[in-house]
């Protein structure tokens, strides 16, 4: 079937900005693949970054974590999330059980774990996850809660407690910096009641570029795979390529006089105007909040306001500009010069929630300088 809408999703950039990202840190790079690869999908991104070399992808779910792994992904795969006693069962049946990494919220997480290892006769490892004050998910940073900690951990004999991470606000440099103490302040205690040699994790993408000082042993990069490059950044030499361009087809074009409301809206026509529909909405991805002249597309190499309120399926722009467009033609949502940061402040979002919430129902084609995929 030819696609309605799509997203063509460009490989050498995602490469290049690989490239830069190791290019930047001695650390172990752990590539996020959350919310369907920030909406690339994920198994074809995954594929792809195994291909790069990499070893190493976090996810934030159970479901994530063994959608990659029923489709033959076998690298080390960390679980940011909460996994309840039935998804870690589930998870520890599958081939490579112990490349599986589980985030450690609570003590009773860790007696989870302990019983899930039990369970499945696997060595499971675990990751701590401290609190140092962004007030998410995560242990206290307290000698209490090191002790009871250590109590829980050097009793288990099937779960391995590996690593020690947080997550920074990135808000002001100070709150970060108190943030970075509190996390080196929990491994000291840890130690002090026993428990030594984690491996530690504290940046994520705008992390690694404003703290190389704080890279430990690994960062986990997300955004500034897919193009998102990190704020206050622009005066650094980086290479960061936006890999997705939003496109859909024209499903007809005709003309609405002066006076006329289009769609949903409320907004009258101040003068007959030329409207293409297009086969693209909000349960593409698509904002609702473009609707009514806030947001653009590119069609026939023009920029054209959308007309009327952004519907599920299709939306309606103003193609007088266009006086050749004809159904079938291409229109750009996001890319050809609209970009992430553009789309997204017409949104009122940022430039990650966008790339999210894309929809699995736009066809995803892969792009690179050899090869075309679709999925």
């Amino acid at each position: 079937m030819e696609s309605r809408t799509w997203l063509d999703i460009d490989l050498d950039a995602l490469s290049a900005n690989y490239a830069q990202v190791c290019a930047l840190t001695k650390a172990r790079v752990t590539c996020v693949l959350k919310s369907n690869a920030y909406g690339h999908g994920s198994v074809a991104i995954a594929r792809y970054l195994c291909t790069l070399g990499c070893d190493s992808f976090a996810v934030s779910c159970a479901a994530e974590a063994y959608e990659l792994r029923t489709n033959d992904i076998a690298s080390e795969i960390l679980i940011m999330g909460l996994v309840s006693a039935q998804e870690a069962d589930v998870l520890l049946a599958l081939p490579h059980a112990e490349r599986l990494i589980f985030t450690v919220s609570e003590t009773d997480d860790l007696l989870l774990l302990e019983q899930a290892a039990m369970h499945s006769s696997v060595q499971v490892r675990a990751h701590l996850k401290v609190d140092t004050g962004f007030h998410r998910l995560g242990f206290e940073s307290t000698p209490e809660a090191a002790e009871r900690i250590a109590g829980t951990v050097l009793s288990c004999t099937h779960l391995c407690v590996t690593g020690l991470y947080s997550h920074l606000g990135l808000v002001t440099q100070a709150r970060d910096e108190a943030q970075y103490k509190k996390l080196l302040a929990m491994r000291d205690y840890l130690r002090a009641f026993g428990v030594r040699g984690l491996e530690m994790h504290l940046c994520d993408s705008i992390g690694l570029v404003r703290y190389p000082q704080w890279h430990f042993d690994r960062v986990r990069v997300g955004a500034f795979l897919y193009g998102a490059r990190p704020s206050r950044t622009d005066n650094m030499p980086l290479t960061c390529r936006e890999t997705i361009a939003f496109r859909t087809r024209v499903a007809q074009v005709h003309t609405a006089k002066a006076g006329d409301v289009v769609g949903y809206g409320e907004i009258p026509l101040t003068e007959d105007t030329v409207i293409a529909t297009l086969c693209a909405g909000y349960g593409d991805g698509y904002p609702r909040a473009l609707s009514e002249g806030v947001g653009e597309v590119v069609l026939g190499g023009k920029r054209c306001k959308v007309l009327g309120l952004v519907c599920m399926d299709q939306m309606m722009v103003d193609a007088s500009a266009c006086p050749n467009v004809r159904k079938g033609d291409i229109a750009t949502l996001l890319g050809d010069g609209i970009t992430y940061a553009e789309y997204a402040d017409w949104a009122g979002s940022n430039r990650n929630e966008c790339l999210a919430r894309l929809s699995q129902r736009p066809t995803r084609i892969y792009h690179s300088r050899d090869t075309q995929e679709e999925a």
